[in-house]
């Protein structure tokens, strides 16, 4: 799902673009791109139409923000459906920049429209009509990517959460993990556990195997579908605080082993037990559990060898990718330049041989300002020298894109793989109250040895 919003820039346009551009929200700028001009120099190319037309009053730009629900949609998608936006609904009349960015809880694309456009020299006349229409151009793209749409905004009760459920029918066993850990964790006996899930709104079935149904949910889920650690025998022995039954007898547990020990040991003193276990203690604690099984993860040094390795690719990938998004910058402000310079020197050469000069520099002062600056970039650009060919250019621009787009998909899984480890190694030193400077030095010895 995304929101769409759009209003006018009436002043500080280079603010606005500095802000959408900000490297801290657009993890350095590999986010942003530019139609019909360059990011960096947007603000002077945006006026340079405006001046041409003598259309440099009332609105600057427009300022169109598309943002997706949490956790839904990942950054470069993003970012890709925000340029098809743009695209589709600008159809190639107006420049514009686009920043994605990642610094807030949701994903949402910034994009900078010039109120002008540089094609047939009208302005952008923002309507009910035109949002309307960009509203449901997003939704559009939204369905071709399999991202959620609510088909009836109007109808109240529901979260997005909720409609989320309902369309994709997913979840439902996640969820139910994450209670049921919660549940064992906070139960004394298998009577409160079953309360405590009654509390969390669980619909109970027993019988040969115990079930559990949530509130929306259709069908009920036999807990010994969740994995081996869900059957009601393992629940039992967990409440009762017991080493679990090894069923795969090659697999350690010791990681679950020990958070669920220490969370009993805490139960012996209630009044600080009561004090640690708030509600997002308890979370933290369903979700760390939860991580671990689900990707057997079940040893502490073997967690800490999957972040390190993940650590290293991730840096690894992204330094690649920081190389090839400033190599594009820099063919494409060369393909600029070049065409630039190739389209507006014979206005340029013609200068030298008219009479009348002051009314021919006049009439052709946006193209010889253009020209001007062209020139220059080339000299100190290629130092005085020939520039290499436009089509070369584009071959190697082409190569390094495909590159790029490859490299994406494993940067976007490396990052969020590294948050979540990350975010698990650090939850379960908090839980167990390990000494964070003693196993840093634990791991740089570790380091040493293995040098």
């Amino acid at each position: 799902m995304a929101v769409t919003e759009i209003h006018p820039i009436t002043t500080t346009l280079n603010k606005a673009l500095d802000y959408i551009m900000n490297p801290k929200k657009t993890d350095d700028k590999l986010l942003v791109d530019g139609f019909g001009c360059s990011p960096e120099i947007a603000f002077y190319q945006f006026n340079q139409v405006k001046k041409n037309t003598e259309k440099t009053d009332g609105t600057l730009a427009l300022h169109l923000i598309q943002s997706f629900a949490p956790g839904e949609v990942d950054y470069e998608t993003a970012h890709k459906i925000g340029i098809e936006l743009a695209d589709k609904i600008l159809k190639g009349r107006f420049q514009y920049v686009i920043a994605t960015h990642t610094d807030r809880g949701h994903v949402h694309n910034h994009i900078l429209i010039n109120s002008v456009s540089f094609k047939d020299k009208k302005k952008y006349h923002s309507t009910p009509n035109s949002y309307y229409y960009i509203r449901r151009t997003s939704d559009m793209l939204c369905k071709e990517y399999n991202l959620s749409v609510i088909e009836n905004p109007k109808e109240k009760g529901k979260s997005y959460y909720e409609h989320s459920l309902d369309k994709k029918g997913q979840s439902w066993k996640s969820l139910l993990r994450q209670n049921i850990d919660r549940c064992i964790i906070k139960a004394r006996d298998w009577d409160e556990f079953l309360l405590l899930m009654q509390r969390e709104k669980y619909e109970i079935k027993s019988g040969k195997y115990i079930s559990f149904r949530a509130e929306g949910q259709e069908r009920f889920t036999r807990s010994k579908t969740l994995g081996a650690d869900y059957t009601e025998e393992q629940i039992r022995n967990r409440i009762a605080g017991g080493k679990r039954i090894e069923i795969e007898s090659s697999q350690r547990v010791s990681l679950i082993i020990d958070i669920e020990n220490a969370m009993k040991e805490r139960q012996k003193n209630p009044e600080a037990y009561k004090r640690w276990a708030t509600l997002q203690n308890l979370k933290t604690m369903a979700n760390t559990v939860n991580y671990l099984t689900e990707h057997n993860l079940l040893d502490y040094d073997k967690l800490s060898e999957k972040t390190e390795a993940t650590r290293e690719s991730y840096n690894g990938t992204r330094n690649r990718i920081k190389e090839i998004e400033k190599r594009l910058k820099t063919i494409d402000e060369d393909i600029h330049n070049i065409d630039n310079y190739r389209k507006t020197k014979p206005i340029a050469d013609k200068l030298e041989t008219v009479v009348f000069k002051e009314r021919y520099r006049k009439e052709h002062e946006a193209d010889l300002i253009i020209y001007s600056a062209a020139e220059k970039y080339l000299k100190r650009r290629f130092n005085g020298g020939k520039a290499p060919l436009i089509k070369e250019l584009r071959a190697e621009q082409k190569s390094l894109q495909a590159e790029k787009d490859k490299l994406y998909k494993s940067y976007y899984s490396e990052k969020s793989e590294l948050s979540e480890l990350q975010t698990t190694k650090k939850n379960i030193d908090m839980i167990l109250g390990r000494d964070v400077s003693q196993e840093q030095e634990r791991s740089r010895k570790r380091s040493g040895e293995l040098e």
